[in-house]
């Protein structure tokens, strides 16, 4: 199965396949800027298509679009903002699975955002 079709037809097996492969790699925590490109080299180096700060709503833009699954890169903020920004973005509808890249401490109970499925990649995991 080529990477579009898996895309199309799975965004949840693709969520997941990127949560994974940010997960095992290491990005550097530094700042949420290096932090983002560190993870958009990794989703490149999987070689799977991907848009860099992807505007989703006049006022909505993700860290990174790959076909509908949108991919937030976090570092030290408040998991109570971030929620909330994962809700507006599941509220939309380009976006079928979320990938929240963080290192940020995330509840493993937590695996949809309003239904819409959501996966955690840790960002220290790659350092362990």
């Amino acid at each position: 199965m080529s990477n579009t079709s898996e895309i199309g037809a799975h965004p949840s097996l693709h969520a997941r396949r990127i949560a994974q492969a940010i997960a095992s790699a290491r990005i550097n925590l530094t700042s949420e800027a290096t932090a983002h490109r560190d993870v958009l080299a990794v989703i490149e180096a999987a070689d799977m298509e991907c848009q860099t700060e992807a505007r989703l709503s006049a006022s909505e833009r993700i860290d990174i679009l790959c076909g509908s699954v949108g991919v937030e890169v976090k570092v030290g903020h408040p998991r109570r903002a971030i929620w909330k920004q994962l809700r507006r973005y599941a509220a939309l509808p380009e976006i079928s699975a979320l990938v929240l890249a963080t290192g940020t401490p995330w509840p493993a109970s937590i695996k949809d955002v309003d239904g819409v499925p959501l996966f955690v990649a840790d960002l220290s995991r790659g350092w362990l």
